[in-house]
């Protein structure tokens, strides 16, 4: 039996995903994973509730020196956390987060909090502490040779690491539900080591929002409709371009100039297949007479 043949038996059984969706969801936002990883996540997903097409939910390919090898991370937002919490019915947010500061005044670490119902009907307060250096998530400048801060990070510090804080303490509150899924927050950390900042403008890239779901199935569903060429071509140009691997981490801002190319790619391979095939159906005319 194929992979894709025991992904679908897989999705029957034990999935509201369609055959159709989990391979959207293999080519928009598993690219690169093992049938068994796919696997994996679409179980995530279905114990979860999360949805990936709406980027509640995704998986992440990572370097891991230890195994030598890339390894999936399913990732969330602190959203998707919350998400999770709540719909256990012993979810109860916490008061609010405090801080701690060295002797110059930076920021050392913050502690946040969450309430959990326990079966005997007794609320508890579980806390959390993320220490910034541990969390902060910052890029290699090529030029100077210095570390640096993303612009959330550097901006908005407390809040970035009251996030961490509070996916820790959900963690401790609910082990089972969020067993395998760490939250974007906490991994910006590990992410640092593989991002390669060698100009001011790709610097820039690291703070702009990443397209829709619904524009990256837009953009999808017009490459597949392109070339074979066309398509290889868009993908190496993507990660040449912006180092991503996927249509769906395309800047917002690039949205309309590449729709409106692979719009144009797409009629005039579209225009060439009508072309051939009308082609085809003189010469079987021909033939027949």
């Amino acid at each position: 039996m194929s992979a894709l043949a025991k992904i679908e038996k897989f999705e029957v059984q034990n999935t509201n995903f369609t055959a159709s969706q989990i391979e959207l969801i293999k080519n928009l936002f598993c690219k690169g994973l093992l049938d068994e990883e796919l696997q994996l996540f679409i179980q995530v997903c279905q114990k979860t509730g999360l949805c990936p097409f709406s980027k509640q939910v995704y998986a992440v390919k990572r370097n891991d020196k230890k195994l030598g090898r890339e390894v999936m991370t399913i990732q969330t937002s602190i959203d998707g956390y919350r998400l999770i919490a709540d719909r256990t019915g012993c979810y109860c947010p916490g008061k609010e987060p405090t801080f701690q500061y060295d002797k110059n005044g930076s920021l050392m670490s913050a502690t946040s909090y969450v309430k959990k119902l326990t079966r005997d009907g007794t609320w508890h307060e579980i806390a959390a502490v993320a220490f910034f250096n541990e969390y902060a998530q910052g890029f290699k400048d090529f030029n100077t040779g210095q570390k640096k801060l993303t612009s959330f990070w550097a901006d908005m510090p407390h809040n970035q690491l009251a996030k961490c804080a509070e996916s820790l303490a959900l963690r401790k509150a609910f082990p089972g539900e969020f067993n395998g899924i760490y939250t974007k927050e906490e991994m910006g950390q590990a992410d640092t080591e593989t991002i390669d900042i060698k100009s001011k403008s790709n610097v820039k890239q690291l703070y702009i929002s990443s397209i829709t779901s619904s524009q990256g199935i837009e953009l999808s569903q017009l490459l597949q409709g392109c070339s074979p060429e066309v398509q290889k071509n868009f993908k190496e140009y993507l990660k040449t371009k912006f180092n991503i691997d996927m249509i769906d981490d395309l800047p917002e801002n690039e949205f309309v100039k590449h729709k409106d190319m692979l719009v144009a790619r797409y009629k005039a391979y579209q225009e060439e297949l009508v072309k051939k095939e009308m082609e085809n159906v003189k010469l079987e005319v021909e033939v027949v007479e």
